[in-house]
């Protein structure tokens, strides 16, 4: 929704030009006729395409589509991956008057998998579950000997009649794979589904599930990896390579829950990953034009990955390099009346391969300039970037304790306040777990002026942080450059890492970077404005790397701030004063763990006493004391801005 006017620059401007003014309630109501449009769309016109609604994580999303699925003459679907926010739409749905039924999960509803059947029965159905075995399947099929089965039926499976007939379903995305669920209803994901439908095999589990697989079955004609492989890659044993085709997918034959919970190695996905196996090397797309690059080629000898997609609509990448296997099986949607993303930085490519679904649209609440007006000016958001670098931390390995600790401890003293902090999870267990691989560094001192701390991967949909006044996000996610090609792979694209590319330049040749941008700049954003959300917040982004449309939004840059690292010298004369109490410099560099001289113990007393740390008497030798240094920043002399 663009145009020349102002008012037209996106909807949030058009909801404010009714009123005449640009509030955080008109910014919400752009946001709530946004999803009601998308859904009418839909249900007015079958051709319409899918929507994603484009809403910043602070514009309501969840609340706004709780109450238009209840106002909606059609049955909804509300799908959204944690228990938390399904809690909330279920809270949200007592205001209304039609019936609401959570869709049972086995965390949630079966009392063998919760545990009080004993620990054993819980693992037992744990682990046919991670072979690929549904949850009603394994109570039928276990029915007489699942303890939750013998007096009647498990919770799990009488909850599921209320769902049949309920107006509006709440459950996860993994639930979109079931008819009953979506057939005939308005189906709504709050927040992309992510992995809900892929499945991963290593090499050791997939040699393993496809092995126990053919030796169970007597009609095929090989009985163990190696011999898939022998035939797979053996032109002469096409007539070999038809008969296990044939088999596999006469389903009257081959039933494939049944070979994950009977055999200790098997998994419901093994016959696929067979029949992907006979496929690799064969055509990957066909439909791309004479003018689009042999993607098929590239992908093999570029990237080193195989692509297939199957009969049943399974889509299959093969990892050469590590000989693993990512199977995805996105639902079918062709029975929902209408379907709604909602996502505060949506990658079109993903939602579209996720969900199975040809063409989607983008429907953005605000456009940049709008998002920058609501952000700072409405909510009151004060964003200062106090690093140029990208500081890939996902691997925890370039993580920079000195300069980290420097900055929590200098936001901390200029706000007088703990604030959250967010990195990933490997940089949080660096920080706050292990032990410091340098003398005279404190965690404690650190940890005891933090609120808490969450990593990345814990942050969809998560509201730990509302209401927290300052926050600090320190390194940036990246995943590594397999999960980005397989990902890629996935949608059809192939992603090489360009070697001149490093940082903030860092390129996988594709036009705009979707991938790198969804698992890099979108999850920082994301982080971002967790922190506040409804109420105003300065948040601190220690990392290089963000999208351009919060670039913009910065107050103070990497300029604005200085972050000098301590040395192991300096450490110890500021535990020698806090231990030891006031002295000369001659006396403090003769304290024990104090390895510097005299002179170079004066001279880190006199930057001490510029940052305003130490203070001295009028004696001589002079007698340096402490003031202060308690709070000192022990592990780096950062200087934050002054922020109005």
């Amino acid at each position: 929704m663009t145009g020349s006017d102002p008012e037209d620059c996106c909807r949030g401007a058009y909801a404010a030009s009714q009123k005449d003014e640009f509030t955080q309630a008109t910014v919400w109501d752009a946001c709530r006729s946004g999803i009601r449009d998308a859904i009418e769309s839909q249900l007015s016109d079958s051709q319409s395409s899918a929507v994603i609604i484009d809403g910043l994580p602070t514009v309501g999303k969840t609340r706004h589509a709780t109450d238009i699925a209840f106002k909606l003459d059609a049955p909804v679907a509300i799908l959204t991956h944690r228990y938390e926010t399904r809690d909330e739409h279920l809270h949200l749905a007592s205001e209304h008057q039609k019936t609401v039924a959570e869709i049972p999960t086995l965390d949630r509803d079966c009392p063998t998998r919760q545990g009080e059947h004993g620990s054993e029965w819980a693992e037992r159905i744990n682990d046919y579950r991670s072979r690929g075995a549904s949850p009603t399947y394994l109570h039928y099929y276990l029915q007489d000997a699942l303890p939750c089965m013998r007096d009647g039926d498990c919770p799990y499976i009488e909850r599921w009649d209320a769902v049949e007939s309920a107006d509006v379903v709440v459950g996860g995305p993994a639930h979109a794979a079931l008819d009953r669920v979506v057939d005939d209803r308005v189906v709504i994901f709050d927040e992309d589904p992510g992995t809900a439908y892929r499945t991963e095999f290593d090499a050791n589990q997939l040699t393993s599930a496809i092995s126990s697989f053919l030796r169970e079955s007597d009609s095929l004609p090989i009985d163990n990896y190696l011999g898939l492989l022998a035939v797979a890659t053996n032109e002469s044993m096409a007539d070999i390579q038809d008969t296990i085709r044939d088999e596999l997918t006469d389903t009257e034959s081959i039933s494939q829950p049944t070979a994950a919970v009977n055999n200790e190695d098997g998994h419901a996905e093994a016959p696929t990953a067979i029949l992907a196996h006979l496929e690799f090397g064969g055509s990957i797309v066909d439909d791309m034009g004479p003018d689009y690059y042999d993607w098929d080629d590239s992908l093999r000898e570029q990237a080193e990955l195989d692509y297939v997609e199957l009969e049943d609509g399974a889509q299959v990448v093969y990892d050469r390099t590590e000989s693993r296997v990512f199977i995805r099986r996105p639902p079918n949607l062709d029975g929902a009346r209408a379907v709604v993303g909602l996502d505060g930085t949506p990658v079109e490519e993903l939602w579209c391969g996720r969900l199975g679904i040809d063409d989607i649209e983008s429907w953005r609440i605000l456009c940049d300039d709008c998002r920058a007006r609501y952000l700072c000016d409405v909510i009151g958001y004060t964003f200062v970037q106090t690093t140029s670098h990208v500081k890939p931390y996902s691997s925890g390995e370039y993580v920079n304790r000195r300069a980290d600790f420097g900055v929590i401890e200098a936001v901390a003293n200029q706000h007088e306040t703990k604030p959250g902090i967010i990195t990933t999870k490997s940089a949080a267990e660096r920080l706050f777990e292990e032990p410091p691989n340098e003398p005279f560094i404190h965690t404690e001192r650190v940890t005891r002026r933090v609120a808490d701390v969450k990593h990345y991967g814990a942050l969809r949909s998560s509201n730990d942080f509302v209401g927290m006044d300052v926050g600090i996000v320190i390194g940036s996610p990246h995943p590594g450059d397999r999960p980005i090609q397989i990902t890629a792979a996935l949608e059809g694209y192939t992603a090489v890492r360009d070697e001149e590319g490093k940082g903030t330049d860092l390129d996988y040749g594709i036009p705009e970077r979707p991938f790198l941008r969804h698992y890099r700049e979108h999850k920082i954003a994301q982080a971002v404005l967790r922190f506040g959300r409804t109420t105003a917040a300065t948040v601190y982004i220690h990392t290089g790397v963000l999208p351009e449309w919060l670039a913009e939004m910065v107050t103070a840059g990497p300029d604005a701030v200085e972050i000098a690292e301590r040395s192991e010298g300096q450490r110890a004369v500021i535990r020698a004063l806090l231990d030891g109490g006031p002295g000369t410099a001659s006396e403090i560099s003769n304290r024990e763990g104090v390895s510097i001289g005299e002179k170079q113990t004066r001279d880190w007393l006199k930057r001490l006493r510029s940052e305003g740390y130490v203070c001295r008497d009028e004696s001589q030798p002079y007698t340096w004391s402490p003031n202060g240094l308690d709070d000192a920043p022990h592990t780096a002399d950062v200087r934050l801005p002054e922020l109005n």
